[in-house]
Formats: C-alpha cells, sequence, structure tokens
C-alpha cells in the first residue's frame, strides 16, 4: 500500500493514534510469526512479510 493509500484507509477509517499504533503493532506481530515459521521454505512468504514488517515499522 503506497503512502498516500495508507493515508486514504487511515482517514475513511477515522482512527486516533493509539489504535492506528496497536494495529501497527498486529501487523508487525502477524508477520513476524510468519517470517520466522515460513520464509525459509517459501521465497514469496519471506519477500510478503518482509513488506509487511517493513511497513509496519515505517507506519
Amino acid at each position: 500500500m503506497s503512502a498516500a493509500s495508507r493515508a486514504a484507509f487511515r482517514a475513511a477509517l477515522g482512527v486516533d493514534d493509539a489504535t492506528w499504533a496497536r494495529g501497527r503493532g498486529w501487523a508487525l506481530a502477524t508477520a513476524l510469526n510468519a517470517h520466522t515459521s515460513y520464509a525459509a521454505v517459501d521465497p514469496r512468504v519471506a519477500a510478503q512479510t518482509t513488506r509487511q514488517i517493513t511497513a509496519a515499522l515505517i507506519g
């Protein structure tokens, strides 16, 4: 998701900063779990979870 798309999505949801941070935390947790479990055996999972981890950390 691009930065502009992410901003539009957040605006449409109308969530506060704390809720957005919790969502980022959940996205990070699920990505880390999938990455450690499956990335070594599936390059597609490795690529997707790397993007998800990066996006969650950037915000």
